[in-house]
């Protein structure tokens, strides 16, 4: 299977000029998948619920599923799974924050220069999903688990270990297909190098997968 994953910006896809909402459901558009994975839950899928910061998908995503006629796949988990890995990063935050308010303050500084930084050099969907920019936030959640501790690895390896157990299920249902991945820009990096190890799918890079759609 060829597997392509597009990183999003949720709601700051209302924000830029160079990666609107309409340039997301363009790409996605012609792209033209056999198989959807959206950052969703199921029963949100489902109810196509609005997301207060994925707005991509009430602004695009949505609109396209019945027009797209492909499988779409939830890649976010079912109660109780969801809450509970939410719950694991909202007290690694919160314990630090008692012990060591400095170092939380510090590392929102931190993400305010490196987003800084990343505006001012993006201009298009394919810098959001270069290699740069993968490198970036493989750096940024080493130390945001180095900072947070145990608690804030587990639950991010948890999110993104199911993320690729729903594409791997997926691409074994249907070996031949073509899928295109939806998930937040920071994910990109982890899935990327997950799904280049695996045997029987065909990981689609940047440049590959929006020359196709550009």
């Amino acid at each position: 299977m060829d597997v392509a994953v597009l990183g999003t910006l949720h709601q700051l896809h209302g924000e830029v000029d160079y990666y609107t909402y309409d340039h997301l459901t363009a790409l996605i558009e012609s792209f033209a998948p056999d198989i959807l994975a959206v950052e969703l839950t199921p029963s949100d899928l489902a109810t196509r619920r609005p997301q207060p910061v994925k707005q991509e998908y009430q602004h695009g995503v949505y609109p396209l599923l019945d027009k797209l006629r492909c499988e779409v796949v939830p890649l976010e988990p079912s109660e109780p799974e969801y809450s509970e890995w939410v719950r694991l990063g909202r007290e690694a935050v919160e314990e630090l924050e008692s012990r060591n308010p400095a170092a939380v303050e510090q590392f929102g500084q931190y993400v305010n220069a490196l987003y800084g930084v990343l505006f001012e050099w993006w201009g298009s969907p394919l810098d959001v999903n270069a290699a740069e920019t993968d490198r970036h936030f493989e750096v940024k959640h080493r130390y945001q688990n180095a900072v947070f501790g145990e608690k804030e690895e587990r639950g991010w390896e948890l999110w993104n270990q199911h993320f690729l157990a729903q594409i791997l299920a997926a691409a074994d249902r249907c070996p031949g297909c073509r899928m295109l991945v939806l998930v937040g820009v920071e994910h990109g990096y982890w899935l990327r190098k997950r799904l280049r190890e695996q045997a029987g799918v065909r990981l689609m890079e940047a440049t590959e997968m929006l020359s196709e759609t550009t």
